[in-house]
């Protein structure tokens, strides 16, 4: 099954920015990015490196764990 990890990125992102009423510009201050990077990601579906993701998380105070564990990734294939 094929998903689109962008997507589900950004989906993922926005729903932690909606919980603690967050903006893209704050999100990218409190990770330590540029505005532009988080911008590409979410506008243009730029796959965000693994240390953006980190920083992202970081800058959210949430494990890169914590921001993965929702379906599909958390699911059990069998």
């Amino acid at each position: 099954m094929e998903f689109d990890h962008g997507k589900l990125f950004t989906d993922r992102l926005y729903k932690y920015m909606r919980d603690r009423n967050l903006t893209l510009n704050r999100v990218a201050t409190l990770s330590n990015i540029t505005a532009s990077t988080l911008n590409n990601i979410v506008n243009r579906g730029s796959a965000p490196r693994i240390d953006t993701i980190y920083k992202i998380c970081d800058g959210l105070d949430i494990s890169v764990r914590d921001f993965f564990d929702f379906p599909p990734y958390n699911e059990v294939e069998e």
